[in-house]
């Protein structure tokens, strides 16, 4: 369902990094650059383990 005049995923998306990257300007010095996701993003998968898809073959049917 879809309101008319809501936004969209991509411009809540614009909206929300806007806030990050304000808002990372007080952030002890802590600035996003153009390399710090590329950077967030490798340390991520230093530390995490990798992330494993699931598939659901079965058709899903509503709790009642």
């Amino acid at each position: 369902m879809s309101l008319a005049g809501s936004p969209g995923e991509s411009s809540c998306l614009s909206l929300v990094w806007a806030v990050l990257d304000r808002a990372s300007r007080g952030w002890r010095g802590l600035t996003m650059t153009s390399k710090a996701p590329r950077l967030l993003q490798d340390l991520r998968r230093q530390l995490l383990p990798p992330v494993t898809e699931t598939v659901i073959t079965e058709p899903v049917t509503r709790c009642r």
